[in-house]
């Protein structure tokens, strides 16, 4: 694999089939940017979500902009921080 196509990766293969699921696309290249195949701000919200829930890593709106490929967002988890854990809503009205 050249540079600019790298080997894929479990990771990576992860990513792109979170995009195709929320952008409802059959296929996406790596090079292709999200916003581009139709991704609007409440699809970045939704792709943050769910990197979090199945990577538990915490990333922002803001790293889908500046990493808005598979293969540069794929890079960008590799220095993604972990997902802080979310109260479960059970707890919030315990005492």
């Amino acid at each position: 694999m050249s540079p600019a196509h790298p080997a894929p990766t479990p990771t990576r293969d992860l990513v792109r089939a979170i995009w195709c699921d929320i952008l409802e696309l059959d296929r996406v290249d790596d090079e292709e940017s999200f916003f581009v195949l139709s991704g609007k701000s409440v699809d970045a919200l939704r792709l943050v979500n769910r990197i979090r829930s199945v990577f538990g890593l915490a990333i922002s709106v803001r790293t889908v902009i500046e990493a808005p490929t598979v293969a540069r967002l794929t890079e960008a988890l590799r220095s993604a921080p972990p997902a802080p854990a979310r109260p479960s809503l059970t707890e919030r009205g315990q005492s």
